[in-house]
């Protein structure tokens, strides 16, 4: 059922969602996309967290999925209930249904990047790097769920007049919600890659924002860290100060002694 299931998401869009929108075994297409997508969310985390070590691994496995259950939570409902207002005919299950085949998708494309963040962790890539390559893969699976929801909504209203022409705008507000809401999720749910220069944490101190966090890390990855200057070279640089100012002292007691046998 999970392999078919998936084969008509990836091939055969639009046969699928004309299961969901006629109800055709609905609970059952609900139950194995929730369980396809967590696995493949949590085969990404493993790979992600696999950079820190073993327990960090064991904890991305487990956060990914539920850094998108938690958002489907939280988001979820908003999105039924506006829909309604607008005159939805779509049911609680076939509305979910439709949501988790963007689940479904994104999860494909993140366990499909997991060999090549593998190979980037294996020749040594910066942890600076890795951070940044991680957000680009979640946006581009959450961009190609979400794209395909969309698609899937338009198809609903035009082919099966079952939803909305002003829903599909609607959801493109509700997607801009569901990113903030994901990204802040993610920021509390930290670390998911973890630096290998600290132990393994399974959540870290809430400091700023996301958003501001990744304008630093792209300055950083694009213009190098910077880094304070070692005590090494703090005590050279006073030693030479010092050794200038002992130069200087000489100098003038020799002009001083200089002055007194001219008179």
């Amino acid at each position: 059922m999970t392999k078919n299931l998936f084969s008509k998401i990836l091939r055969d869009r639009e046969a699928f969602f004309d299961e969901i929108l006629r109800s055709e075994k609905i609970g059952s297409i609900i139950i194995s996309m929730m369980f396809g997508s967590l696995l493949l969310f949590a085969i990404y985390g493993l790979v992600m967290g696999i950079y820190n070590s073993p327990a960090q691994a064991a904890s991305t496995a487990l956060k990914v999925p539920i850094l998108f259950i938690l958002a489907l939570i939280i988001c979820y409902p908003a999105l039924f209930i506006f829909n309604i207002l607008l005159g939805s005919k779509l049911s609680f299950a076939q509305s979910l249904a439709m949501i988790l085949t963007a689940y479904v998708l994104a999860g494909c494309v993140l366990a499909s990047f997991a060999p090549i963040v593998a190979f980037f962790m294996l020749i040594g890539s910066s942890y600076t790097f890795l951070r940044l390559l991680h957000v680009a893969i979640f946006g581009i699976a959450g961009f190609t769920g979400m794209s395909a929801l969309n698609s899937g909504l338009i198809y609903a209203c035009e082919e099966h007049a079952v939803y909305p022409k002003q829903g599909v705008r609607i959801f493109k507000i509700w997607v801009l919600i569901f990113a903030f809401v994901g990204t802040q999720l993610a920021w509390n749910l930290r670390p998911f890659l973890g630096n290998r220069d600290l132990d393994f944490q399974l959540f870290r101190k809430q400091e700023g924002n996301f958003y501001i966090h990744m304008l630093r890390t792209t300055g950083e990855f694009l213009f190098g860290e910077k880094t304070p200057p070692s005590s090494k070279t703090y005590e050279a640089e006073n030693y030479d100060s010092t050794g200038d100012i002992d130069l200087k002292i000489k100098k003038a007691i020799q002009e001083s002694e200089t002055q007194d046998d001219s008179q």
